[in-house]
């Protein structure tokens, strides 16, 4: 059985690698706001980096989304 990684970051996420390739990643309640099958994290270290970045990721997306010349077609 492939063992499972957990890190609970100050930033209120909580990240979680499972089975071969998932990750998910919960708010300060618990509720999942992420989910992968396909995830390039498999340490813990790179689920640290993955947890303590997300707040980043959500104010690019954030910014992308408000962005007035974000184009849909536009690669990310």
């Amino acid at each position: 059985m492939m063992n499972t990684i957990i890190y609970a970051s100050k930033n209120g996420y909580t990240g979680m690698l499972y089975g071969k390739s998932s990750m998910i990643i919960q708010d300060k309640d618990g509720v999942e706001v992420f989910h992968t099958g396909f995830r390039k994290a498999n340490t813990y270290d790179e689920l640290v980096e993955q947890v303590e970045t997300y707040p980043d990721f959500l104010k690019l997306l954030k910014n992308l989304h408000d962005d007035e010349e974000f184009d849909e077609d536009d690669d990310i």
